[in-house]
């Protein structure tokens, strides 16, 4: 039985953009990407994320000509926007347009014209759900079980369902990929090899959330700068991620110290001020255990 809780995340999503979304003609495969996009975006609290072909792929069970032809009817649309091309070596960055009054895609109800004019003959349309084969979508028989595949001339093969196993290489793969990000913003630079096999290591783990570690790396990174840190008091990368110090850091300065300090000078330097100011008074040549007169002679000329 799923034991599916709040408490084990979920994405914030508007009311209004549920409501507004089902007014619209968007098909089948097109809610799929919209729902992917919605749970690495709005699910993460950011507003685009890197969205590569086979990722889609693998996470929607469509086929890639299927999502290269979908993505670019939502893009066409302004129901996706495009916030950063595609490089030889990074994913196409997408958003989600919430401004729906932007939308061309036609609504339920409207003259269906413009849906048909998207795809040509060849590519398919979006009209009942028997030619879904025919756009690479995967069909499911009664019983939940995938059909078998699908002659590629009817629009390419069915994608294979992809082994749990699969999918957490994929995943885990991913997140070692985003370490850059991280080395990128951390305020020391040093012992990046060490620093990138404790990177590896923390994504292996269940639970690490790399784009969470990256988000309040940041805010460690701003209190440094805050409390004007000196360098050789930043701990290595290596070392802040193997205390998992980044968990501290859910808002900048968190202690408040910046807030609460007074004088000038790094956090350091006033807590050592303070220390001084407590405790230097009590020096051992104004105290009564020294003689003003010299140390006293012992009896017996010793």
């Amino acid at each position: 039985m799923a034991n599916v809780q709040k408490e084990h995340g979920f994405a914030p999503i508007a009311n209004e953009i549920l409501d507004t979304i089902c007014q619209y003609t968007f098909n089948g495969a097109q809610l799929r990407i919209v729902l992917k996009i919605w749970r690495l975006t709005y699910g993460y609290g950011r507003k685009d994320h890197d969205f590569s072909i086979s990722f889609l792929q693998q996470t929607t069970g469509l086929s890639d000509r299927t999502i290269k032809k979908e993505i670019a009817a939502l893009v066409k649309d302004r129901v996706l926007i495009v916030t950063k091309q595609e490089t030889s070596t990074t994913a196409r960055r997408l958003a989600f347009n919430k401004d729906y009054d932007q939308w061309t895609i036609s609504k339920s109800g409207d003259n269906p014209v413009h849906q048909d004019d998207l795809f040509s003959m060849t590519e398919g349309k979006d009209c009942s759900p028997p030619d879904d084969v025919a756009r690479g979508e995967v069909l499911f028989t009664p019983g939940g079980k995938y059909p078998s595949p699908q002659d590629g001339v009817l629009g390419g093969s069915i994608v294979p369902p992809y082994k749990e196993k699969d999918l957490l290489k994929k995943s885990i793969k991913d997140n070692i990929a985003l370490f850059d990000q991280f080395y990128e913003i951390y305020p020391r630079k040093v012992s990046k090899k060490k620093a990138q096999e404790s990177w590896n290591r923390l994504c292996k783990q269940e639970g690490f959330n790399p784009s969470l570690a990256i988000e309040q790396t940041r805010n460690f990174a701003e209190t440094c700068k805050l409390l004007k840190t000196a360098t050789k008091f930043i701990p290595h990368p290596s070392t802040y991620l193997n205390q998992k110090r980044y968990e501290d850091y859910n808002v900048v300065d968190p202690e408040g110290l910046a807030e609460n300090s007074k004088g000038s000078g790094s956090a350091f330097d006033r807590l050592l001020r303070k220390e001084l100011e407590e405790h230097g008074s009590r020096r051992r040549d104004i105290s009564h255990e020294v003689h003003f007169g010299g140390i006293p002679q012992l009896p017996d000329g010793r």
